[in-house]
């Protein structure tokens, strides 16, 4: 007996100590909920509020960010982003109210493009700002052919604008780049890694190429929408060039091989293609190219024209496959046939390719080929690769999603693909581009009619992605791309 009462207070001790854990974990996940800007309930403040007025959007600080980096800083953002991801496979995406895929897109507008959030999302469990998405899956966003109305046009120059003014802070504040920047208080953010590679790829292109769009009016000189965004973002890039110059130094500093002019061969950087490691590859390697043909755009830094020529030069002959007909994904020698990844199209976009220029179209015309011969846009565009391969991707992916950069099909480079194959029928008359591309839309719109929505990623064999930890974003905003795709395909028939 007298052992027994001995023990008593040590297991009250270890059940104090069990309750307080429990009151301490559920804290901390409260707030990580109550940090989420998206989330129903949050005290996330937002740096910058945009307004219309006179037919322009003007952008008015309302404080300075603060920002939180290093190990610390890594810790808590890659925590967040992984809950966010495993709450999302139990909690899910809202389907749209609606099976028809015009009303799902007009639904999508409205959740997505909503100027009342700090920044722009592509949705659900990534609620945390991915620069990136700027100048990659929301590349389309301004296109003056996929506007719906008036305000659906404000409020998509607002959001894309405040997305990179506050890209612009955290990074200017924090003295470097990082793939995601994660709210962590009311006015507070880590700056974090939260994917593979160490270093990331193309945050600062998306930055520049949003100050781009968002300023360059020659797009709308023919529709009846014009871009409210031009003067203030010009007298933007003016006040904060200095600031635009570093973060372009931070960059080449990281990324740039001083020999070669081309990506270093010793890094794993973080791109879009976040599933996977990879050295020096095609993707980062054209994101390089631009990025500095945006800089001297912007007139942030002057390469001369004829240095950005050979760059492009020495990429088309270093990846070009002429065997395989595609582009090498990156400089390791893998299996021919493996060693290609979609994200190739990234040199649509960027205008390192383009369907009109007749010295591009036998590599565009080949890449297409191999699709085919390879079943990468079968059964609707567009896998990664034509088989799951386990090679170079990290044990998180391996373990609880191994297909997502592999032989998922992907929404936003599907669309891509399809506006290729548009541009391509234009410039050759071939009519099995414009074949492939009608089916392709009609793919998309019967998948939009059975998910209620626009997923952002598919199994291979085409159903909704989604597993015990991972589940597709259902309501994607780059949705934007598929109906700039769709508007092509829809003018040659």
């Amino acid at each position: 007996m007298a052992q027994s009462k001995k023990q008593t207070p040590q297991k009250k001790k270890y059940l104090f100590t069990a309750l307080i854990a429990i009151v301490v974990i559920g804290i901390f996940h409260i707030w990580l909920s109550l940090t989420n800007p998206y989330a129903s309930w949050n005290i996330v403040q937002q740096p910058y509020i945009t307004t219309v007025a006179e037919n322009r959007i003007e952008a008015k600080k309302q404080f300075d960010l603060h920002v939180y980096s290093g190990v610390a800083a890594q810790a808590v953002g890659y925590y967040k982003s992984g809950f966010l991801i495993v709450q999302n496979a139990y909690t899910g995406s809202p389907k749209a109210p609606t099976s028809n895929p015009n009303e799902i897109i007009d639904y999508i507008h409205n959740l997505r493009f909503d100027p009342s959030k700090p920044y722009l999302i592509s949705g659900d469990q990534f609620s945390v700002l991915y620069p990136r998405n700027l100048g990659v899956f929301y590349n389309s966003l301004l296109d003056p052919k996929t506007i719906h109305n008036q305000k659906d046009w404000e409020n998509r120059q607002r959001i894309y604008l405040q997305s990179a003014l506050y890209a612009l802070d955290a990074f200017t504040n924090g003295d470097t780049l990082t793939t995601t920047i994660v709210p962590t208080g009311a006015k507070s953010v880590a700056l974090t890694e939260v994917h593979p590679g160490s270093v990331p790829s193309d945050t600062l292109y998306g930055i520049l190429y949003a100050f781009n769009a968002l300023q360059n009016d020659s797009p709308y000189k023919n529709s009846p929408y014009k871009l409210q965004t031009t003067k203030t973002v010009r007298d933007i890039l003016a006040s904060r060039r200095a600031d635009l110059q570093k973060l372009l130094g931070i960059y080449l500093s990281q990324v740039q091989d001083p020999h070669t002019k081309l990506i270093r061969n010793d890094l794993h950087l973080a791109a879009a293609r976040d599933g996977v490691t990879r050295e020096s590859s095609f993707y980062d390697n054209v994101i390089l190219w631009k990025t500095l043909s945006l800089a001297n755009d912007l007139g942030i830094q002057s390469t001369p024209d004829s240095q950005l020529a050979a760059l492009h030069e020495v990429i088309l002959a270093r990846y070009w496959d002429e065997s395989e007909g595609h582009f090498k994904d990156d400089i390791r020698n893998h299996d021919p046939k493996t060693n290609y990844s979609s994200d190739w199209l990234i040199a649509l976009p960027t205008g390192f390719l383009s369907a009109a220029n007749p010295a591009h179209l036998p590599y565009i015309e080949k890449s297409i080929h191999f699709i085919r011969d390879q079943h990468i846009a079968d059964p609707f565009p567009i896998k990664y690769q034509a088989k799951l391969s386990a090679k170079d991707v990290p044990w998180v992916v391996k373990t609880f999603v191994p297909n997502y950069g592999g032989d998922a099909i992907w929404s936003y480079w599907g669309a891509q693909y399809i506006t290729l194959l548009a541009d391509t029928y234009e410039q050759t008359h071939n009519l099995s581009y414009l074949t492939d591309a009608t089916q392709a839309v009609q793919k998309y719109r019967q998948k939009m009619a059975e998910t209620r929505g626009f997923p952002e990623t598919f199994t291979a064999n085409g159903d909704f992605l989604q597993n015990g930890v991972y589940k597709s974003i259902r309501q994607t905003g780059w949705v934007v791309q598929f109906e700039a795709a769709e508007q092509k395909v829809n003018a040659y028939e």
